[in-house]
């Protein structure tokens, strides 16, 4: 499975901005542009502003196009659109061969020469407000911020990247330009594209990024997330999950968080193998014991994230809120029996190929590609590498890793956050 090919280019302009590209057999082109600055960069009272001015970016016009040319630009493209992260905030597009330069030209003037035209701004600050509104409204969002605020303890990864209303209702059009000048410059971009690229791509890059400006490098190395010092459970009233036909027959939500390797700790292939045997799909234990046989959850998931040096844990369930602490004790105990039994090497090759799977079916397509482009660029690991990391994984390793990192019930140290209808 070769993903980076010989048609893989990497480089750099005379600016700074990091251009990475692959040739594909495919009708299509995916881009990104990448740029890292983000809602990590904003100051305690800016909160916001990196959301309200990627908004702005794209439906604001820039300096050569008004909003209503950008507006039929855009459209004229197969997919495009803008996310705000906590490092980075992202460019991505599908398009035509034939609408690259198109492209190009209207993300670059958009990213550079905003013209942030005052009754876009408006509008937009309009739908900011109120998609950070429809996010507070959202029943979980109360338990998701207090499971955020156990457990990264304010690492950046627990930033709201939405942002605070009030900032966003009392930023003017100099504050976001201000915000603007500080972080989008030439050298705080990656430029990644994938798929039928024409042959003088190279040179359409230079035309339309060759030339901007260089400053103020934003690219951060993120402090590593310490390991959890206590233990912290929260049990908090959440009446909206009452099942209000049949009380006793309502479901409470578990979220447990264990502070664990981030990804380019060379344990993250374990842990992702060991969040795949829990709690990955209707093969892992979880599904098996917790659901099938006990009845305790519908669906009981565990996951891995590494990102932002972060190493994240995560155990989600949704179970009888009359059975709290049988499911409590379920889910430490498959845990501890990964600590205490070696796995067979019949499960651990179904964990295997479901991952070499999941890698396949990513990176059939330039999307995945783009993907795979990305993990090189931050991490320097190629998709091979990747996949040798996992095929590496003995059931030796995994019984030590759980020893490592899964805590017990008792005495561990973790994060855990019940969402109870049943609590008064």
């Amino acid at each position: 499975m070769t993903i980076l090919n010989g048609n893989f280019r990497h480089y750099e302009l005379d600016n700074g901005l990091v251009v990475a590209m692959q040739e594909t057999p495919t009708q299509i082109i995916d881009g990104k542009l990448r740029v890292n600055y983000a809602a990590v960069h904003e100051a305690d009272n800016e909160r916001g502003l990196a959301h309200f001015l990627e908004h702005c970016l794209v439906t604001g016009g820039s300096q050569k196009y008004s909003p209503s040319e950008s507006d039929r630009l855009r459209g004229d493209f197969g997919y495009t659109n803008a996310q705000t992260a906590v490092g980075r905030t992202i460019f991505p597009v599908k398009i035509l061969p034939e609408d690259l330069e198109p492209w190009l030209d209207l993300i670059s003037d958009s990213v550079f020469n905003p013209r942030l035209s005052p009754d876009r701004v408006e509008g937009e600050r309009g739908r900011v407000i109120r998609e950070i509104s429809d996010s507070k409204s959202n029943p979980h969002y109360s338990s998701y911020r207090e499971i955020s605020d156990l457990f990264y303890r304010g690492h950046p990864k627990g930033i709201y990247v939405l942002g605070d209303e009030r900032v966003v209702e009392q930023a003017d059009i100099g504050k976001l330009r201000e915000f603007h000048r500080r972080g989008y410059n030439a050298n705080n971009m990656d430029l990644v594209l994938v798929g039928n690229l024409p042959k003088h791509t190279e040179q359409l890059i230079q035309t339309y990024f060759g030339k901007r400006q260089k400053g103020k490098s934003t690219r951060i190395d993120f402090p590593e997330l310490t390991p959890l010092e206590e233990r912290a459970v929260s049990h908090i009233s959440s009446p909206h999950l009452l099942n209000k036909n049949n009380p006793n027959a309502s479901s409470a939500s578990l979220d447990l968080y264990l502070a664990v390797a981030p990804e380019k700790n060379p344990d993250s292939y374990a842990l992702r193998t060991i969040a795949v045997l829990l709690g990955g799909d209707t093969n892992s234990r979880f599904f098996k014991n917790i659901g099938l046989e006990k009845g305790l959850a519908y669906n009981c998931s565990a996951a891995y994230a590494g990102d932002y040096n972060a190493g994240v844990f995560a155990i989600t369930a949704k179970v009888s809120a009359l059975r709290l602490e049988e499911s409590l004790d379920a889910i430490f105990h498959e845990m501890k029996k990964l600590k205490d039994e070696r796995i067979n090497e019949d499960e651990l090759n179904h964990i295997r190929k479901t991952i070499k799977f999941y890698f396949a079916n990513t990176f059939d397509s330039n999307s995945g590609h783009v993907d795979a482009i990305e993990e090189k660029l931050d991490n320097n690991r190629t998709a091979e590498q990747i996949i040798d990391g996992f095929n590496n994984v003995t059931p030796e390793r995994i019984m030590e890793t759980a020893r490592k990192y899964l805590p017990s019930r008792e005495s561990g140290k973790y994060s855990l956050v019940i969402a109870d209808p049943l609590k008064k």
